[in-house]
């Protein structure tokens, strides 16, 4: 049996976060589990506590669309690796993700597919002409705040341009950081990779490939902070984008699909849709490699979370 070690960033909901890992839970299991640091952690860690359960200590503020969410991840990839154990699985999760197949499914799926990494890519690569290698590759994400989507992207060049005025009257307003003023004028900014990539950031590794993929990242640390703190939703970049300049050399690392279902078309709706009690059947007609979906919300329709239960027991 594969070793399985959940990593999984979280911020509120503790019960919620409580459910999923008792119903992820077994025999050589293992959960690695990262807290806002906006959130309470004695909320979580007063109700989850077992000893197969870590609440990393490395917290920090994960704020939507930005590097953060790449620091955390990179923080629970690094405890989940520490004991080197070579026969594990790591596997990315948020607290608002739930499987919709049960244990002995996921055991056997990931067994029989032992050898893959769970990762997808969509703009394979991000062609040079689209709008999102402009918002995602070559302009700066600039946050006023934590709260979602308080933050401007500006073009480069801030030594000679007409983003440099609007960077300094920000600053006069004290709408942006000291710090971030110094390093968007003094360091330089510049993308490491000739390519760049892009997908959801619910990836699932082997543990040589995520050794692999760390140690990338501390030899070219410096350089990927430099560039990656400034951009937008960075997190759906990073990993990717290292992982296909490895698999370049190594041609040993073959990729599937990754293991959740997200539902990103449904109209009229706040996407990726809260899925509700009505979803069911959608969820359960989801392909065998759908091993979890996002996302749930308890405090809008718990009875979901039971039905998908019920459909555990009797798959």
């Amino acid at each position: 049996m594969i070793i399985k070690k959940y990593i999984i960033v979280a911020h509120d909901n503790p019960f919620q976060l409580k459910r999923l890992i008792e119903r992820l839970d077994g025999d050589k299991v293992f959960f690695y589990i990262h807290i806002d640091l906006k959130s309470d952690l004695n909320s979580f860690s007063s109700i989850i506590d077992k000893k197969n359960i870590i609440f990393i200590n490395e917290r920090v503020d994960c704020i939507w669309g930005d590097f953060s969410m790449a620091i955390a991840t990179i923080s629970l990839l690094k405890n989940a690796i520490a004991d080197k154990i070579p026969d594990s699985r790591i596997i990315l999760l948020s607290g608002h993700d739930y499987p919709i197949r049960n244990n002995e499914h996921i055991d056997e799926y990931l067994s029989q597919n032992r050898e893959y990494e769970f990762i997808n890519f969509v703009l394979d690569p991000i062609p040079l002409d689209h709008d999102m290698h402009a918002s995602r590759v070559k302009q700066y994400k600039i946050n006023f705040s934590s709260k979602r989507g308080d933050f401007i992207l500006l073009d480069g060049g801030f030594s000679n341009s007409n983003s440099l005025k609007i960077l300094l009257r920000l600053f006069i307003k004290r709408r942006i950081k000291t710090k971030d003023l110094f390093n968007l004028l003094s360091v330089e900014r510049k993308n490491i990779f000739i390519e760049n990539y892009k997908g959801s950031n619910w990836l699932s590794l082997t543990y040589a490939t995520t050794v692999k993929v760390l140690d990338y990242i501390h030899i070219n640390e410096k350089k990927l902070y430099n560039y990656y703190t400034y951009t937008l939703c960075a997190e759906e970049l990073f990993f990717h984008t290292i992982l296909k300049k490895i698999m370049e050399k190594d041609i040993s690392i073959k990729v599937k699909p990754n293991l959740h279902f997200i539902d990103w078309d449904r109209k009229n709706v706040p996407l990726p849709v809260t899925f509700k009690r009505e979803d069911i059947q959608l969820l359960m007609q989801q392909p065998a490699h759908k091993l979890f979906a996002r996302k749930f919300d308890v405090s809008i329709d718990e009875h979901i979370l039971d039905l998908l239960d019920e459909k555990m027991i009797i798959q």
